[in-house]
């Protein structure tokens, strides 16, 4: 993997994030120099626990703009990309999918998700008619993936799709079907079309078995940790840019985001009932745990600018029990709907529990006066590993037991890898699928 974690860096403008007082603040509280918890890992490849700067898949401006001025606090100039502005600057949106800049085209917007890093490449191929055969099929959807009987395995062929505007449905061949429809649609697709299933296909699905962990500061600690601050100010800069991992466990991403969704991360979104009704344990490093409503809300997020989270990403383990099968009661115009299922098990909260703890004693050593832990829900949000490698797959990403049928999206990976945002996984498993494909089959 870490050739095309290189490659896909490269493309999507990989680069180490700007700093804020929020990554401040989490430094002071992590760092060994600062506090003796855990030192500064000066490498990408993470074997030992610590904590370091997150580099986001964001393109930052340069230090001038095209009309010369420099590009600092005192800057007036226009954030327009007609008028010469590039890259992103501390605008804190990327949860919301980042519009800048402004008026750019797709491909030069700031945040490289695959519909901006990629797509615009793929669609370049068209301008050489010997290699383009890029087209895209908006409003389709695929609802059978077509075989005949090959040398040994069943042979994908092709597939049968359906436009969700007109109803009309048409047959593509293929050389190769890659599938590529996410953790929940890949399997859905898979077993509606009755292809072969051993026991694992849409099933070990991870998600990082998230918690939130709150911490409220005062002022004069802002100021403390860097005299410039007068505020944290958590909606400045990108969502993160410094966190924490601890091999086999899982880590932690330092998080600033807007007023409406902080209210609801911090403060909304639990499994432990309400605050005033939810005991916490004395030997626990949090102040209080669950719900916080009516008043108390308001009086929380009237300190809404002094108060940062710490995002808690589990490295939960693939569970057979957990995934995807098919609703035998209800179908929608494309087959029976998906039936989902996550639980973690046992093993998983109690290294989950071990990240709330280190994240609460991060914002203590950085001289939070209160700390809240949100104690989420299962949130399906980094889906990974419903079409494992290893089970459904084989180490090139195609189908044991279909040929020329491939998964290249997150259902492929083997487990929660680590912990980390799986972006740059799925993207880079899709670079070295496309090698294998092109090795194997043209």
């Amino acid at each position: 993997m870490v050739p095309y974690y290189r490659l896909n860096e490269e493309i999507t403008s990989t680069q180490q994030a700007p700093m804020t007082a929020r990554e401040e603040v989490f430094i002071e509280g992590a760092s060994q120099e600062k506090s003796g918890e855990y030192p500064l890992l000066d490498g990408l490849n993470v074997t030992e626990t610590g904590w370091r700067p997150q580099p986001n898949a964001v393109e930052e401006p340069g230090k001038e703009t095209s009309n010369g001025q420099q590009l600092d606090r005192n800057y007036e100039g226009s954030f327009s990309y007609d008028d010469g502005f590039r890259g992103d600057t501390l605008v804190g949106d990327h949860f919301q999918g980042s519009s800048t800049p402004v008026d750019a085209p797709v491909r030069e917007k700031a945040r490289k998700s695959s519909n901006i890093g990629y797509v615009p490449r793929a669609l370049d191929t068209n301008d050489n008619p010997e290699v383009g055969n890029v087209a895209i099929r908006p409003n389709t959807y695929v609802t059978d993936v077509h075989t005949a009987e090959g040398a040994g395995n069943l042979e994908a062929t092709g597939v049968e799709i359906r436009d969700t505007w007109s109803g009309a449905t048409q047959t593509v061949e293929a050389d190769t079907v890659v599938l590529a429809g996410g953790c929940i649609e890949t399997p859905r697709l898979w077993l509606n079309s009755g292809l072969p299933d051993d026991g694992w296909v849409g099933k070990g699905l991870t998600t990082h078995w998230f918690d939130w962990v709150v911490g409220v500061y005062d002022d004069d600690t802002v100021a403390d940790i860097n005299p410039e601050r007068e505020h944290m100010d958590p909606y400045v800069g990108q969502n993160s840019a410094v966190r924490f991992d601890k091999p086999g466990v899982g880590g932690l991403e330092d998080i600033g985001m807007s007023p409406g969704l902080v209210s609801f991360a911090d403060y909304l979104f639990t499994e432990a009932g309400y605050s005033f009704d939810t005991p916490v344990d004395p030997d626990e490093p949090w102040d209080t745990r669950g719900y916080i409503v009516g008043k108390e809300l308001k009086r929380r997020m009237a300190n809404y600018r002094q108060t940062k989270a710490i995002l808690v990403l589990t490295d939960d383990m693939p569970r057979q029990e957990n995934g995807v099968s098919l609703d035998d009661t209800f179908s929608d115009e494309h087959g029976p709907v998906p039936k989902v299922r996550y639980e973690p098990g046992e093993e998983d909260d109690e290294r989950r529990d071990e990240l709330a703890r280190i994240a609460a004693n991060i914002h203590r050593n950085a001289g939070a006066s209160h700390v809240h832990r949100a104690e989420w829900p299962p949130l399906l949000l980094h889906m990974q590993s419903s079409m494992r490698i290893g089970k459904v797959l084989d180490f090139a990403g195609e189908a044991k037991n279909v040929d020329r049928l491939f998964v290249a999206d997150h259902s492929a990976l083997a487990n929660g890898v680590g912990g980390p945002n799986p972006t740059n996984s799925g993207q880079a498993n899709a670079l070295r699928i496309a090698d294998h494909i092109g090795d194997r089959y043209f």
